[in-house]
């Protein structure tokens, strides 16, 4: 069995690499195909994890990361012109039980399933049936993991309400249930990498299109760094569209930098975790990073309107909708958020590999 795993930007990456460290243990023939959707950061996280740079073959040329929604769909368009024969040239292929393996929910994600769809390749979906209760909220991400869920095979759900959404959906293809998602195998294997930090921090991670192209969250987000700058430092990670953002917007990087906010570039994760693991407390509009404080039990302040992800909403994280009232609340006292962190337990690509072995 050949295992190929295609994947486009670090965040994806992260999730996955987990299987691809224990595929090369269990001795599976592996290649990793890179879409280009975010080739800087993508290598950067590559290399971090010291993975072999002979496995890693690229399916579209690019130069750098998208910074803007307008050059994720031009790239999005290229990567669908390409033709079947063409991408299975890509792939390490030999019989009929390889696979491409896919995760979450971004556009390399849905390109990724289309094309091996197209080309007559088994799909596994990696943190499959994750829904929100709208189709356009969060963009287009939940368009995206609809629509890859008509073209997987192996369905790989995080989790039993993520399962109930599949088997509801009547996806086609059998639906495992891994009992959590592979970013905590992720987080396990870096969050040992961590120093004790001098003083106490605010950390932040900003980046969906969906706030930076809104006007009314972006403000929200720059007064609401602002007044937990008041409180202790805080440390700002620029993913590339937010430095994009920050350079469209004078005002609102003149009032980070007089607040005395500190930006930085993004950073591999190992090092991006151990700042977590230091921080008094994180502001985030991700997922992912919703995930980690879940498992860290790490309190968190969500800037977003709603969220798929269940991990840490009845615990350290708080959704803030936006509203003003929850964002005072939570930044008046973070630490009532604090939990226990939830690092012990079965490892989710452990039983990813055993469910391909079954």
């Amino acid at each position: 069995m050949n295992l190929n795993f295609l994947t486009g930007t670090a965040a994806e990456l992260i999730k996955i690499y987990p299987l691809i460290r224990m595929a090369f243990e269990r001795g599976y023939a592996v290649r990793v195909v890179m879409t280009g959707q975010s080739r800087e950061n993508f290598m950067m996280q590559y290399r971090d994890f010291k993975l072999p740079e002979e496995k890693l073959f690229p399916l579209l040329e690019s130069r750098g990361d998208l910074e803007k929604a307008s050059s994720a769909m031009r790239w999005f368009g290229r990567v669908l012109m390409i033709t079947p024969k063409s991408f299975r040239a890509k792939l390490l292929l030999g019989s009929p039980q390889d696979f491409v393996v896919v995760h979450g929910d971004t556009l390399s994600t849905l390109a990724g399933a289309w094309l091996s769809w197209r080309a007559g390749i088994k799909v596994i979906h990696v943190e499959a049936g994750l829904r929100s209760p709208s189709l356009f909220n969060p963009f287009p991400e939940e368009i995206n993991r609809r629509l890859v869920s008509r073209f997987a095979s192996l369905h790989m759900a995080p989790d039993l309400r993520a399962q109930h959404n599949l088997e509801r959906a009547r996806v086609r293809g059998t639906v495992v249930n891994t009992g959590g998602n592979t970013l905590l195998d992720a987080v396990l294997l870096s969050a040992q990498a961590s120093t004790k930090a001098e003083k106490p921090f605010v950390l932040t991670n900003l980046h969906r299109f969906e706030n930076l192209n809104s006007a009314e969250r972006w403000q929200k987000i720059v007064d609401t760094v602002v007044s937990a700058a008041k409180q202790m430092q805080v440390i700002f990670i620029a993913h590339p569209q937010t430095r994009h953002k920050l350079n469209e917007d004078p005002a609102a990087m003149k009032r980070l930098q007089e607040a005395g906010v500190e930006i930085r570039e993004r950073m591999p994760f190992s090092s991006f975790i151990a700042l977590l693991k230091n921080a008094s407390y994180l502001i985030s509009d991700g997922g992912s990073n919703q995930e980690e404080c879940s498992y860290l039990g790490k309190p968190c302040l969500l800037m977003r309107e709603s969220t798929e992800r269940q991990e840490g909403l009845d615990g350290c994280c708080l959704l803030s909708r936006f509203e003003q009232e929850k964002i005072n609340a939570f930044l008046a006292d973070p630490e009532r958020f604090r939990r226990p962190d939830a690092l012990a337990g079965g490892s989710p690509s452990r039983k990813i590999l055993d469910a391909l072995q079954a």
